[in-house]
């Protein structure tokens, strides 16, 4: 069954290049994100390496440090990065971001 026809997906990257700019000094960072069945962000969560936590979704989608994925997610990335509900909830509500 494509990925389409399915519920929720969660997936978990990890980016080995810092925030560039200002931002530099937050190190890597791993990215969180909630899928939905037409394969676009729902909720992201970004964690740094200096502790900084950013989170975006539809009440939050952008601000001056980044915004939510509006990339269509590809079905091989869903497949090779994909973490459980567990996991993606576990980070989402444990997470104080300070972009909100």
């Amino acid at each position: 069954m494509p990925l389409l026809q399915k519920a929720k997906k969660y997936c978990k990257w990890v980016w080995d290049e810092s925030f560039e700019g200002e931002f530099d000094t937050w190190g890597t960072s791993t990215y969180f994100m909630e899928i939905g069945h037409n394969l676009h962000a729902i909720r992201q969560i970004e964690v740094y390496e200096n502790g900084n936590v950013l989170s975006y979704d539809g009440s939050h989608f952008s601000d001056n440090y980044g915004m939510l994925c509006d990339q269509r997610i590809g079905e091989d990335d869903i497949q090779e990065f994909e973490i459980t509900k567990t996991e993606f909830e576990q980070v989402w509500n444990t997470k104080t971001p300070i972009n909100r």
